[in-house]
């Protein structure tokens, strides 16, 4: 049985460098890849568990700012990586590694088995606006280029 990948592009596609994981997954969507699903949420935290739900594998596409790349770096993540992260978009919410911790605990047969983070760099997530930095924009066939190629390497 072929393994089912989901490509989840979180963002919000009306707030400047925000919306780099629509963008992203839109692109991968129009690839049509065989036992990928895609999915765009404007989401974080505890409502990730269920989007997550019995894939094999979670390719997140998401903006990150570290300050400490380039604008439109894209940096390959895995879960240990967040364990430091306050919160997500909701400050009242739980970081991405306590979601995928908890969601392990309720659902471990039918949480995926990896979950892997490509993460933009990016300089504006609070402008109002479909305009993206230049810089960002270009790391767009890049990411899809290394999101086909993890997916290839998956199968």
């Amino acid at each position: 049985m072929a393994k089912r990948i989901l490509v989840l592009g979180i963002g919000s596609p009306i707030v400047s460098d925000d919306a780099i994981g629509i963008r992203v997954s839109e692109r991968i969507q129009s690839l049509g890849l065989d036992g990928v699903d895609v999915r765009e949420v404007s989401a974080s935290g505890l409502d990730l568990i269920e989007i997550m739900l019995d894939y094999d594998k979670v390719i997140i596409v998401d903006a990150i700012m570290t300050s400490e790349h380039p604008l439109g770096s894209i940096i390959l993540l895995d879960e240990s990586a967040f364990s430091t992260s306050v919160h997500g978009a909701n400050p009242h919410d739980v970081n991405i590694a306590t979601t995928i911790e908890l969601g392990r605990m309720l659902e471990p047969e039918r949480m995926p088995e990896r979950i892997i983070f490509v993460a933009i760099e990016v300089a504006d997530t609070w402008t109002v606006s479909y305009n993206m930095t230049e810089e960002v924009v270009r790391a767009i066939p890049i990411a899809v280029e290394m999101i086909t190629e993890i997916i290839r390497k998956e199968e």
